[in-house]
């Protein structure tokens, strides 16, 4: 119940000679304001935001797609840093919004775990249960954290991947997949030992409308893109998960155009940063996590 406004209450007043508002009043007054503000804020950024999860519809238009493609969905998530920092309860979440979104390709753009130990490998196969698959197909690459410390442990990102196909998830190691007259080139983490972005390349040809998964979106500057039409799917920066008016958002990239969203790179080869699902800290401010639906659409 609303409280009744008392009307013979003292107010203060600046100027009253009952009451005046003195430099050391105003001060505390707006310390208490201030720090109220601060903590509603700092519950936002890290209690609410990390898992308001925003859906971002994209067209993308392709050359030579086949009439049966076109208005066809892809779903793009990434980063999703299963493992003891992010909560079980929030994928799930995000993965019954995809069920909703009724995709015809899924595809996941790396760092599927945060790897400390095998525990886990065991956690991934227990969240990814619950991921809703493509109705054509359901892809993933791998990204640094996939394998584990200095990104250096092959056998783990090998394990990982086992564990994806037996889930029907489809790992694309340096190699592609082709849906209908569409296909999509996927490589290993450029910062891993195994990452071979000339060997995924080699398997495009400009005849096909085609779509590139790779990670970390600092490789789009690789010369060996030069001949590539198409659209690059990546993931890696989180956003910067903190954005501050005025302030550049901290990223691990070196070109600082590739934050995140869409990029044009040339006239027909267009980059696509997604902002992730998971995160290294729980705190977003600014930066939501994302789920991207993009409308296949022939040019």
């Amino acid at each position: 119940m609303q409280s009744q406004q008392n009307w013979n209450a003292p107010v203060d007043v600046i100027g009253s000679a009952h009451s005046p508002l003195t430099r050391r009043h105003w001060l505390k007054r707006a310390a208490a304001v201030t720090v109220t503000a601060g903590g509603s804020l700092a519950g936002y950024a890290f209690g609410f935001e990390p898992h308001w999860v925003e859906v971002v519809h994209q067209k993308m238009p392709l050359l030579n797609l086949s009439p049966d493609l076109v208005g066809k969905r892809l779903v793009q998530i990434s980063d999703l840093h299963i493992g003891p920092i992010v909560a079980d309860h929030h994928l799930w979440d995000a993965f019954r919004t995809i069920e909703a979104l009724e995709p015809d390709i899924l595809v996941i753009t790396g760092d599927v775990i945060h790897f400390r130990d095998s525990s886990q490998l065991e956690q991934a196969t227990s969240v990814l249960r619950m991921l809703p698959h493509g109705r054509l197909a359901t892809l993933a690459v791998t990204g640094n954290h996939d394998f584990g410390a200095r990104w250096s442990k092959t056998s783990v990102a090998d394990k990982l991947c086992r564990r994806l196909r037996k889930l029907g998830i489809t790992p694309l190691r340096n190699e592609y997949a082709d849906i209908s007259s569409l296909r999509i080139l996927g490589v290993d983490d450029v910062w891993s030992p195994v990452g071979d972005l000339q060997a995924t390349l080699n398997y495009y040809a400009d005849s096909r409308p085609t779509i590139a998964l790779c990670h970390n979106p600092d490789a789009v500057d690789d010369p060996a893109w030069e001949n590539f039409r198409g659209w690059i799917l990546s993931g890696h920066t989180h956003g910067g998960q903190v954005w501050l008016p005025g302030m550049r958002p901290v990223v691990p990239v070196k070109n600082l155009s590739y934050v995140a969203g869409h990029v044009q790179l040339a006239e027909h080869r267009q980059l696509y940063v997604n902002r992730a699902l998971g995160y290294l800290k729980r705190v977003r401010f600014c930066v939501r996590p994302e789920i991207t639906v993009f409308e296949l659409a022939a040019v």
